[in-house]
């Protein structure tokens, strides 16, 4: 995908995260404590906005960035081992909830979740990066 292509829509993402919030609040749907925002929109809207701060660094970062083939083969392919992985995980969580509930709030569950893939993925990519 072209350069110009990916940032058109992750503009379109961005401000679509920014209207669906301002639509949920709007309407007043959500608006019980959600990962320490008051709305679930509230937080949507945060979302957005830090997507456009992150779109709009992006190219002052990846400037003088080198990028060959070699890394994006890597890439992909660490990104279909953290998917397996991903898919794993959940059916492990799933047996394991069944055997023994967890007891944690969901939004603590999700963003352990989160940040287990987001490490996951950088770990199998720095290590197949090595590899190769």
């Amino acid at each position: 995908m072209e350069k110009k292509t990916r940032r058109q829509i992750s503009f379109l993402w961005a401000f679509g995260m920014i209207l669906a919030g301002f639509l949920l609040n709007h309407f007043r749907i959500g608006m019980n404590e959600f990962v320490g925002y008051a709305t679930v929109g509230t937080y949507l809207m945060y979302i957005g906005i830090l997507g456009l701060v992150i779109i709009a660094i992006m190219p002052v970062i990846n400037r003088n960035k080198i990028r060959d083939e070699r890394m994006e083969f890597v890439a992909a392919k660490s990104l279909r081992i953290t998917f397996l992985l991903i898919i794993l995980g959940a059916f492990a969580v799933m047996v394991l909830d069944g055997i023994r509930p967890i007891a944690i709030p969901y939004s603590m569950f999700l963003a352990y979740a989160i940040m287990a893939v987001m490490l996951a993925h950088f770990v199998i990519y720095r290590l197949m990066l090595r590899a190769n």
